[in-house]
């Protein structure tokens, strides 16, 4: 997540009178910082990683996972605390705490970039054992943070801690409540924002793990209007930005030594990226129902033809 200052968003309807001004002005800023920049050069490799964590509640007696609606809080605890008690002389060791879009979620970087060292390979499983560490220590004894890309459950009944019911202006979810946006003004407007540009709320929908239990539903059906309408369709559906924004990940990000290398590292990642999302691709449930990722398509082929490998 970027850098976030506080100020005052605009909604959607009233911005539309100020985006030729600002996509003009946005055009003239980025070619005065790229030609006041493009030839710099800079021989240090410089590189950094970004951990999200998804902060869960669990109560042993009633036997429930509930997301934690305390990632405010607890982002506050270790920036005060990274503040007040981390050695100043010890910057390898320092966190960098960030929100993120979820009121659940929590994301940590090494304060420090590594450099291309081979030593500095040796400090990345080291600050992921100290992130770690200070996180768990600002939970509450029920509280953990497992290192998950989706909880499996988000969007199923009450699913919150503290509860509150699905919906809200800023998602109107038929299964998700607004309370797990983030509080910060951003994330909120850019909900809503985006819902309002598009004229419709989000429309996600992922192939349904088929076998002799699984009920039959409406294939190709239109968005739903009601829950029940939701439970009866085909696909798993998921109508808010909180299905793919609520999703933790690990992020790698490189500073290359100018913009040709720049250009290079990029168009060799954009080949690989796709490949690497597939093989990293861990998340079999969403919301509450097991995916069918692998063979989203099983009816078989009538006309195979001859078998190119017997």
């Amino acid at each position: 997540m970027g850098f976030l200052e506080a100020g005052e968003p605009i909604p959607w309807k009233e911005s539309l009178d100020l985006i030729a001004y600002v996509r003009e002005h946005g055009v003239t800023q980025f070619l005065n910082v790229y030609n006041k920049v493009k030839t710099v050069t800079n021989e240090d490799l410089l590189w950094g990683d970004e951990l999200e964590y998804g902060v869960l509640c669990l109560d042993s007696n009633a036997g429930t996972v509930k997301i934690s609606l305390r990632g405010a809080e607890i982002l506050q605890d270790l920036i005060s605390k990274e503040t007040k008690l981390s050695h100043p002389d010890a910057r390898y060791e320092r966190c960098h705490w960030v929100p993120e879009y979820g009121s659940w979620m929590i994301e940590a970087t090494p304060e420090v970039p590594y450099a291309g060292f081979a030593a500095d390979l040796l400090r990345v499983e080291q600050n992921m054992k100290v992130r770690r560490a200070r996180l768990l220590n600002a939970l509450k004894p029920n509280e953990i943070c497992p290192t998950v890309p989706c909880f499996p459950l988000l969007g199923v009944g009450t699913f919150t801690e503290p509860p509150h019911p699905p919906g809200g202006p800023a998602a109107q979810s038929l299964f998700v409540p607004d309370a797990l946006i983030n509080p910060h003004p951003r994330f909120p407007a850019l909900t809503a924002n985006i819902r309002e540009r598009r004229g419709a709320k989000v429309d996600i929908r992922l192939p349904r793990f088929q076998d002799t239990n699984t009920p039959q539903g409406i294939v190709g059906a239109p968005p739903p209007a009601t829950l029940e309408e939701a439970l009866k369709m085909h696909e798993v559906y998921m109508d808010a930005m909180a299905f793919g924004m609520g999703c933790c990940c690990l992020q790698v990000t490189f500073q290359a030594c100018d913009v040709g290398e720049s250009r290079h590292l990029y168009d060799q990642l954009a080949v690989l990226s796709p490949v690497l999302l597939a093989l990293t691709a861990a998340t079999p449930i969403a919301r509450g129902a097991l995916l069918d990722q692998v063979n989203p398509n099983p009816d078989p082929d009538p006309n195979p033809g001859p078998d190119p490998y017997p």
